[in-house]
């Protein structure tokens, strides 16, 4: 199985403790996150990878969020083999390991991402018959919320679908030239409205996993459906968000 390297802030012990908690079935090692609290406006401009019009609409924590994810497609490259990462708020259906192999096995030959999972709040845009049609869904976040315990007993077949646009990234597989690829379309990190189908309205990039948007549908790109991890995407005791608007806002 490939490593899994799991995002989380050194400061919120009680978040790794609860991911492992809710998926001891994995092995995982903690990624200690880019801390964008303790970053100074001097500290994001030398890095180079923010536009700066982004302080209008990034939190100290996608600042963070986006370095962290940056440093670990670092990583992918540097140990040229694929590389599994999580968000400390994901939740893994416990025949994870059971289908992911199958489903990287099967891509095409190059294959840059696999999207384990999405945001509930928003849509999962794919596509379904490529050069035909791209399919939307939309979910209930609020249900899944509440049956965290069924969600990870499923044992439900799963395919491995184009990503088209999606918001959320709370676990995805990323290959070497994969990784290659999202730095260079990704960053540097600039405004941009993502606009999405079904909900008739365009998005602000306000992270990382809004300018992901831009490469997928001209990348070697996939989603797993269903999905095998959600996240509960609490705004509430999220480190990264403000507010996140979505299907209903």
């Amino acid at each position: 199985m490939l490593p899994i390297r799991v995002i989380s802030l050194q400061r919120t012990p009680e978040r790794r403790q609860a991911f492992l908690a809710r998926n001891g079935h994995l092995p995982c090692t903690f990624f200690d996150a880019v801390d964008g609290a303790r970053l100074t406006p001097e500290d994001i401009a030398a890095t180079g990878l923010f536009a700066p019009g982004l302080a209008r609409t990034y939190t100290p924590g996608a600042y963070g969020a986006a370095l962290s994810h940056w440093q670990l497609w670092g990583e992918a490259i540097d140990g040229g083999r694929p590389l599994t990462v999580a968000e400390d708020d994901a939740v893994f259906r416990h025949d994870f390991a059971d289908h992911a192999q199958r489903l990287l096995d099967g891509l095409p030959v190059g294959w840059d991402f696999m999207l384990w999972g999405w945001n509930f709040d928003s849509v999962l845009s794919v596509h379904a018959m490529p050069g035909v049609s791209p399919a939307a869904m939309v979910f209930d976040q609020a249900a899944m919320r509440g049956s965290l315990d069924a969600f990870q007993a499923l044992r439900d077949p799963v395919l491995a679908l184009r990503l088209d646009k999606c918001f959320g990234i709370p676990a995805y597989t990323i290959s070497p030239a994969g990784a290659a690829r999202l730095r260079k379309l990704c960053f540097p990190l600039s405004e941009l409205s993502v606009p999405m189908p079904i909900l008739n309205r365009s998005f602000p990039n306000l992270g990382i996993d809004a300018a992901m948007n831009a490469a997928y549908s001209n990348t070697s790109s996939h989603a797993s459906f269903p999905a095998l991890v959600v996240t509960c995407n609490d705004a509430r005791i999220s480190t990264i968000q403000r507010q996140r608007p979505s299907r209903e806002s």
